[in-house]
């Protein structure tokens, strides 16, 4: 259904005296409270601030989306007592327009519990009676707001660039900054500074009219009860059903993006993509859909698997190679992951201005192989059934959450300023309480990949996510619940290994399936014999790599920091004059490792160590 169309059903549909604000587009939402809002920044310097609708003395304001970020899909309504503003989207056939107002208010006013709205949405209330804003996260905190609150002033915000350059004091939370460094994103709901946070997943918070908070309620909590009753197969085809539908929601409107890897996820959404078969082949049903992929070289393999993957479904195809971007953008994509990600990370920032000319929307499957794996723990707890003891499982989780080249980052910058605290030993009590609330699930395996999506994915995935914003609105089917809920249902054995996602597509794409998987080399009817029969090819061609010294380029870093545009680059964001990074370690040191960097980038983890000591310090001189 069309946005106008939308309004004109709302409008139609009221049962009391209100009015219709359909945004549209909208780059953030802010409730500034007692804040002068003629102060406020905010993500694009270039943008002004609007009053979205008068809340009593005080004004929610929004920010037009730009050409450097588009922003969030917006519904604001009211009616004699509440101002609601949905950010993003619903997924779901019985998402007609009378429907959403029905689901928005059912849940406004209590009668619905928030988990039961699918989709990738942040929901705002003004009870204009009490005089309370009600914030809802989904269930995985697809859309971040962050609040503020220096004991006078407060702020909520969907950029945290204003809610930090607005009231925050800007005191670093050093405990924050270990788990940063040593995650390679920030813990819990901690940000850069100590009075700014983060409003976690699946939560309800409400703030009284001068922003202090007055409650904060999870209103869903994790469980996973293995059906095995249900064959293996049944399975299968049960996931398929699924997927299927989710896919069929995300593609009913709109000009679509699909991102094309050598992977798995990706080639999913692809095979769930409704088509007619002709001659052997498929035809798309209309021209909406373009897929694209990129690379590091001309001749990339990951470009060259994903062209087969679209041709084998007709979809119209684009390559791409990545060249050095990043100090052309770097302040670009700074805004719109806000810092809170290694900024070399996110390559889609290379192809923003081709995306946002043939889409408006892109199918991101990130977390598909989260779902669709093991966390490593299957083989010593059998079906799932197994028991392992806590610190065990801490210790697993811990060692595949903290980055190994950590070091540097921990003892030169966090290790001054944390007193009698060990950034080891902040790492670990991080995981300790992030695994502190998932005792109820038996399965060990299944613990952690809670734990992860309510970390990793939180504060890591999702920020990369943002960066699509940029050109167009991000549509997730991994984070959608009706897929979630169905992986709560499924022993972890059935997915050890990617076996149920190979199986998918072996069974219901087996043209996808003929196609080579990137990261075994051969495709998915043979990658059983990786290291088996298929040994003296992996021998062979390594012996060619040796012999003609040909270089594999395999990280967005290596391409970025390198020549001199990329030294250059390093040296302005590291080394010049007057940078507050040098107020927190030593511009001697930098030196010393960028040198080391610069003879030796592949040892120690250096490309980690200097990636985020570039974020850090690009995120300073933005939010200081």
């Amino acid at each position: 259904m069309t946005l106008s169309a939308l309004k004109d059903s709302l409008e139609g549909s009221r049962s009391g005296p209100a009015t219709i604000l359909q945004l549209d587009w909208i780059g953030d939402l802010c409730f500034p409270f007692e804040t002068d809002s003629a102060a406020m920044t905010g993500r694009v310097s270039a943008a002004s601030w609007h009053c979205s609708h008068d809340i009593g003395s005080r004004r929610a304001l929004y920010r037009a989306p730009g050409s450097k970020w588009k922003g969030f899909r917006c519904l604001q309504f009211d009616n004699e007592r509440w101002e609601v503003w949905l950010l993003g989207e619903l997924y779901g056939p019985e998402c007609s327009a009378r429907a959403i107002k029905g689901l928005l208010l059912d849940v406004v006013e209590g009668r619905r519990a928030a988990c039961e709205l699918k989709g990738h949405w942040l929901l705002f209330a003004w009870d204009t009676v009490n005089r309370q804003l009600h914030v809802w996260t989904d269930r995985f905190g697809t859309l971040h707001a962050y609040h503020a609150q220096d004991g006078q002033r407060a702020v909520v915000s969907t950029c945290f660039h204003t809610a930090a350059a607005v009231v925050s004091r800007r005191s670093l939370d050093w405990p924050a900054l270990a788990g940063f460094f040593g995650f390679g994103f920030f813990p819990q709901d901690r940000t850069f500074f100590d009075d700014v946070r983060v409003l976690r997943p699946a939560t309800h918070h409400v703030f009284d009219a001068e922003g202090k908070v007055q409650r904060v309620q999870r209103y869903w909590d994790w469980e996973h009860k293995p059906d095995w009753t249900r064959s293996y197969d049944d399975t299968v085809s049960e996931f398929a059903a699924r997927f299927d539908q989710v896919m069929a929601d995300l593609l009913r409107q709109g000009r679509i993006a699909l991102p094309v890897s050598g992977g798995l996820d990706s080639r999913c959404t692809v095979a769930a993509i409704p088509g007619d078969k002709e001659d052997g082949g498929w035809k798309m049903k209309d021209g909406r859909l373009w897929s694209y992929s990129y690379g590091y070289t001309d001749d990339s393999v990951e470009t060259r698997i994903s062209r087969q993957v679209a041709e084998a479904r007709g979809l119209s195809f684009m390559p791409f190679t990545i060249k050095p971007y990043l100090f052309d953008r770097l302040e670009q994509v700074v805004a719109a992951v806000e810092g809170f990600q290694d900024v070399t990370q996110c390559r889609q920032a290379a192809v923003v201005d081709e995306l946002r000319q043939h889409a408006d929307y892109v199918i991101a499957a990130h977390w598909g192989d989260v779902w669709l794996d093991d966390m490593g723990l299957v083989s010593k707890i059998g079906d799932g059934r197994g028991k392992m003891g806590e610190e065990e499982i801490v210790d697993h989780t811990l060692k595949k959450m903290a980055k190994k080249s950590r070091a540097w980052l921990l003892e030169n910058i966090c290790a001054p300023h944390l007193g009698k605290d060990e950034p080891e030993g902040l790492l670990r009590q991080f995981v300790k309480e992030g695994m502190a609330p998932l005792q109820q699930i038996e399965d060990p395996d299944f613990r952690v990949k809670a734990f992860k999506t309510d970390n990793w994915s939180f504060r890591w995935t999702l920020s990369s996510i943002r960066m699509f914003q940029a050109a167009a609105f991000p549509r997730l089917p991994f984070y959608d619940t009706r897929l979630t809920d169905f992986f709560s249902s499924v022993p972890s054995a059935f997915v050890q290994g990617r076996r149920l996602q190979v199986d998918y597509l072996k069974r219901f794409a087996p043209d996808l399936a003929r196609v080579k998987w990137q990261a075994y080399d051969t495709n998915l009817f043979r990658h059983q014999h990786f290291d088996s029969w298929l040994l003296p090819k992996r021998a062979v061609k390594k012996a060619c790599r040796l012999l003609t010294r040909k270089r594999i380029i395999e990280r967005n870093w290596e391409v970025q920091f390198g020549g001199e545009k990329g030294e250059a680059g390093l040296r302005h964001w590291l080394l010049r004059p007057g940078l507050r990074l040098h107020d927190l370690v030593s511009k001697k040191k930098i030196e010393t490792l960028l040198e080391g960097f610069r003879v030796g980038p592949l040892q120690e983890g250096r490309g980690y160590t200097v990636s985020m000591l570039l974020t850090f310090s690009a995120s300073l001189e933005r939010h200081l």
